[in-house]
């Protein structure tokens, strides 16, 4: 009994005990810059649960204005001037903005149909999903995702040596524009 008691405190004594281990690991106070500390301010913390608040009701079609300005607590008009200083955009174009960013999401990574997809993102007809995204990106979301299915699969046929040319491929439309080639 003696000997492990005077084993137990040998442990913390000498040079490969654990206390000259934690000094030999030890190297001294870690270095923080002010640039690494992020301080989110109240501004950033409302526009981030705002975009939750929308992407957890994303496929409510009933999701408006009135609902986001009540569930929030705040009046419409506060809503609309908060929102409209700090993005530059209005609470509809807001909601509208992230359903057709998960729309993009969804027509270029499932295999979907476009009226799955609109009722997935909150619009209650395909046609009226049509009209936006089109109006949006420039580009019919049949159109997008039939060239982002391509380019994937392009992806793909590259990681296994089977490269084809993009224009196999369908991708060189010249009449694709700018805005809508960033999509893909």
């Amino acid at each position: 009994m003696l000997y492990k008691e005077m084993k137990r405190r040998s442990a913390f004594k000498g040079p490969d005990t654990l206390q000259g281990k934690f000094k030999r690991a030890y190297k001294g106070p870690t270095k923080v810059y002010f640039e690494d500390v992020h301080i989110q301010t109240e501004d950033e913390k409302f526009l981030g649960e705002l975009v939750e608040y929308v992407k957890q009701n994303i496929s409510n079609s009933n999701l408006s204005v009135e609902t986001l300005s009540r569930d929030t607590q705040m009046s419409r008009v506060w809503l609309y001037k908060k929102l409209l200083m700090l993005t530059g955009i209005s609470p509809l174009e807001f909601i509208r903005t992230i359903r057709l960013q998960k729309a993009v999401q969804l027509l270029g990574n499932t295999q979907m149909r476009i009226s799955q997809i609109a009722r997935e993102v909150g619009f209650e007809t395909p046609q009226y999903f049509s009209k936006l995204f089109k109006k949006e990106y420039s580009i019919l979301p049949s159109v997008y995702a039939r060239f982002a299915r391509k380019a994937k699969a392009q992806v793909i046929l590259n990681a296994y040596g089977l490269a084809r040319t993009s224009k196999i491929a369908g991708l060189n439309n010249k009449n694709i524009t700018n805005k809508s080639q960033n999509l893909i």
